[in-house]
């Protein structure tokens, strides 16, 4: 990611945040918003680390949304997902450390006792698995897999840490997600033409691995699906998803040829 990069999304962001405190009267809803538009745009670039338009068209989509869908952001949610997202596709280019897996640790286990949410530990299970797949680090994510589910036992048994959304409470956004989550994991893990356009680098400059970057966008896609389902999303949170989503198609329709 070169600096041209850095300062459009950093002055977008200082829009957004602008523009949300214009549209609220809220200093505090207005840095919301901007951080909405920005982990929208760094979640989709973990998504898609090859075609930087996807980042864009998704921050202008979350803009858009979030101005006109003024519910509460779980940002640190989001900032959790980055972080895990980060540990298994690698866009780093850095060695992922003990420390890495550490932090990431005890981040989900603060939120799923914080929120009282069991599902954080399943979603962390399911990056600890994709990781021991790759053979990263599989001593520290061997342990680490073993504490978690033990907290996710402890969680079932002396805690109620799960309630599901029926379909009658769910919203056509939610039930879009959903739909999109399974959709795009589909055609984002099979699609060659996609795959070909352009060879993703990481920020170090170096091609990624691929295998890395297919197991990260299942593990989003199975997290939105998860949340959705039993995390009770607000509306926000769940066009954040959608924007990320279809960000990532439409840049592929326009710069496809």
């Amino acid at each position: 990611m070169d600096d041209k990069t850095n300062v459009t999304i950093v002055f977008f962001t200082l829009v957004a945040s602008a523009l949300g405190w214009l549209f609220t009267e809220d200093f505090f809803s207005g840095l919301s918003t901007g951080g909405g538009v920005f982990l929208t745009w760094a979640v989709t670039r973990e998504i898609d680390p090859a075609h930087q338009s996807s980042a864009i068209i998704a921050a202008f989509f979350s803009l858009f949304h979030l101005l006109f869908y003024m519910e509460s952001i779980h940002l640190l949610m989001l900032a959790w997902i980055l972080a895990l997202l980060r540990a298994v596709n690698g866009i780093t280019g850095k060695r992922l450390t003990l420390v890495d897996i550490l932090g990431v640790f005890a981040l989900t286990v603060f939120l799923s006792f914080f929120n009282e949410n069991s599902l954080y530990l399943i979603v962390l299970g399911l990056a600890l698995t994709s990781l021991f797949i790759l053979r990263i680090k599989k001593a520290a994510v061997l342990i680490c897999g073993m504490l978690t589910f033990i907290l996710f036992i402890v969680q079932l048994t002396f805690f109620d840490y799960g309630s599901f959304m029926g379909i009658a409470q769910l919203i056509s956004f939610h039930l879009a997600a959903v739909a999109s989550a399974v959709l795009f994991a589909i055609f984002l893990s099979f699609s060659q033409s996609f795959q070909a356009k352009i060879e993703a680098k990481d920020d170090q400059g170096n091609k990624v691995d691929e295998k890395r970057i297919l197991h990260g966008r299942y593990l989003y896609s199975a997290t939105i699906v998860g949340f959705v389902f039993f995390a009770h999303h607000t509306t926000s949170d769940v066009l954040i998803h959608l924007s990320v989503l279809w960000g990532t198609f439409i840049s592929y329709l326009i710069f496809k040829n």
